[in-house]
């Protein structure tokens, strides 16, 4: 029993300590990452846009092969939990910036996706992050651990996969 209350109180300790660092650590980051694609940049495009949830999406790929999407999502799922979204520009298939509509939400902000031409058959896409981490907790493991880019790399990990599967 005493070491059942040790470990909840070292527990406690902790979670009060973590809340505490990410108190003091800033809200606002900027994070730009680029990765390119065997792929047109229309077909990207529409990868990009059929992702439903992240960092894994599991949802169906009707959207991967019928040219330039043209209706965004409005809702996307994050580790679980619906967040919705806007898009302050749409420019199939050059630029989109994807904004958190949501201001309760621990992690939002803005998403910027620049596509480029590199060959006939290869896009670059360049992602930049501008987000605020308002909840302190997920502020001191985003900054502690260096998670600040771990939401661009789960939607090239999303549109990897779209890319490579087949539609059903």
């Amino acid at each position: 029993m005493k070491a059942a209350l040790k470990f909840l109180g070292f527990c406690v300790v902790a979670v009060v300590v973590m809340a505490m660092v990410g108190a003091g650590l800033p809200q606002k980051h900027l994070v730009t990452r680029t990765k390119s694609f065997a792929a047109p940049p229309e077909r990207v495009w529409s990868a990009l846009l059929s992702i439903r949830q992240l960092p894994y999406d599991r949802s169906d790929l009707r959207a991967v092969d019928q040219g330039v999407a043209t209706a965004p999502p409005t809702v996307i799922e994050v580790v679980g939990s619906p967040v919705a979204i806007t898009f302050d520009t749409f420019r199939p298939p050059r630029t989109l910036v994807v904004r958190t509509t949501e201001p309760d939400v621990a992690y939002g902000g803005t998403w910027t996706f620049e596509f480029e031409l590199e060959t006939a058959q290869i896009t670059k896409v360049t992602v930049t992050e501008e987000a605020e981490v308002r909840g302190r907790l997920v502020r001191f493991a985003v900054r502690t651990f260096g998670l600040d880019d771990v939401l661009i790399e789960g939607v090239f990990r999303a549109v990897t996969r779209k890319l490579v599967e087949t539609p059903n």
